[in-house]
């Protein structure tokens, strides 16, 4: 068995020692969170999960890696992973999603981006961690709520018009916008689509009755403020978008929502709501 100048297992590869694992609720929590949000840190899933014993949930994690094969640690972590004090990524494999189809213990996607082929380099890692930990906030936040419940995109999806649903990307919207004096980087009518990079909405349980809504996610981790020129994106661009998209309620028609915001996340890690 490989191990490392220490002797512990390596990281990064399996290497089962033959034990012999019977998985509880717990453990089928745990690949749930990771097929609803495709890459969670270690962090995140003890935030998401609070267990008793961080220590004997970080040791069961590594058991779930090297002796079951549900779940993996992505190769492309490796740069970043230096001298351990980066918080393990994890992901669930292909045998971990068959085990939750198997037990119809499939829950709803919290992005659409948790179905891609596994093991393929994400050049955008970095903006894909930060949708996921948005939106793990905004979870975590209406769990703590008596009378909220943080909507996913597929419940969202499941509920909307049949093109959305299958679309090649469903959160491709068109719009069209028209200069005003509020965005000045819109000289010309532009029709365009707007692709937020996550849909979430929050059930709000008011008087016994159930009242909804809904977001549209964007996480701003290196585009400019603003351009001279239209061609390329910024945030200025962003809003001009969505003002136009919020003004026409296009957002009906497409994915069948009564109301639509805007939640944004800066690089400076600031919550911007409109």
């Amino acid at each position: 068995m490989p191990l490392d100048t220490l002797g512990r297992r390596t990281r990064f590869k399996r290497t089962p020692t033959g034990k012999r694992l019977i998985l509880g609720e717990r453990d089928v929590a745990i690949l749930r969170y990771l097929y609803r949000y495709r890459f969670l840190r270690q962090s995140d899933l003890i935030r998401l999960l609070q267990p008793k014993s961080p220590k004997r949930f970080t040791e069961r994690l590594g058991d779930l890696f090297h002796e079951t094969g549900y779940i993996s640690r992505p190769t492309f972590h490796i740069s970043q992973f230096d001298q351990r004090c980066v918080s393990m990524l994890y992901e669930i494999s292909s045998a971990g999603v068959a085990f939750l189809e198997a037990h119809n213990e499939l829950p709803d996607r919290a992005v659409t981006f948790s179905r891609r082929a596994r093991g393929t380099y994400n050049p955008q890692h970095l903006h894909t961690m930060m949708i996921i930990e948005a939106l793990v906030d905004v979870e975590l936040a209406t769990e703590l709520e008596p009378n909220q419940r943080f909507v996913p995109v597929d419940e969202i999806l499941r509920k909307a018009p049949e093109r959305a649903r299958n679309a090649k990307n469903p959160l491709s919207i068109p719009v069209t916008i028209y200069p005003s004096a509020e965005h000045p980087i819109v000289r010309k009518r532009m029709d365009t689509h707007i692709i937020p990079d996550a849909l979430y909405g929050i059930e709000y349980l008011i008087d016994g009755e159930a009242r909804y809504r809904f977001w549209a996610l964007e996480c701003e981790r290196t585009s400019p403020k603003s351009r001279s020129t239209t061609e390329f994106s910024s945030t200025a661009l962003k809003r001009a978008a969505y003002a136009a998209l919020i003004q026409s309620k296009q957002f009906k028609v497409h994915w069948g929502i009564p109301n639509m915001k805007v939640h944004m996340v800066t690089s400076d890690g600031d919550h911007v709501y409109w």
